[in-house]
């Protein structure tokens, strides 16, 4: 075990805790993702709730199913998302620890630390670009859902 003075005290902490930044972006995606989801689960929960009464009936029941569809697919998606991100901070602190008690103890733990921090990055890459395939998702939604009110105000006379 090293010497515990206060320079080398200060060299283990500030090496060990450097990924915590990592941490600390990651948690802010991780936190939009959130909000993200909680919108499409309340979406869900409102149609659920107001559907059959938000929509025309001639339209309705097919684009209501439609749009229920492509929520739950989203909410699926974003749920995956948010998980890999949270694996992803799972793997920094695992990598912050093994840094930690590698220059506490004189261990050397470099290839197991390396080894977590690119899967740290893995996953947060997975999660990214699950969420931006989330975006992709709600677009076309929007664009089916432009669609089908554009048909259905062309074929309803101006009252």
């Amino acid at each position: 075990m090293i010497n515990p003075h206060s320079t080398e005290l200060a060299r283990v902490l500030s090496t060990s805790v450097a990924p915590v930044f990592l941490i600390t972006g990651i948690a802010a995606v991780l936190s939009i993702m959130s909000l993200r989801y909680g919108r499409v689960i309340d979406r869900i929960r409102t149609l659920l709730r107001d559907g059959p009464k938000l929509y025309q009936k001639d339209v309705g029941a097919e684009h209501l199913s439609r749009e229920l569809r492509s929520l739950y697919k989203r909410a699926r998606l974003l749920r995956l998302t948010i998980i890999f991100e949270i694996i992803a901070i799972f793997f920094v602190a695992l990598t912050i620890f093994a840094v930690f008690f590698s220059l506490t103890f004189e261990v050397q733990l470099v290839y197991p630390s390396l080894a977590m921090f690119i899967a740290s990055f893995v996953f947060l890459l997975i999660g990214l670009a699950l969420f931006i395939s989330d975006f992709a998702i709600s677009l076309s939604s929007i664009k089916h859902d432009m669609n089908t009110r554009a048909a259905e105000s062309i074929e309803t006379p101006l009252q």
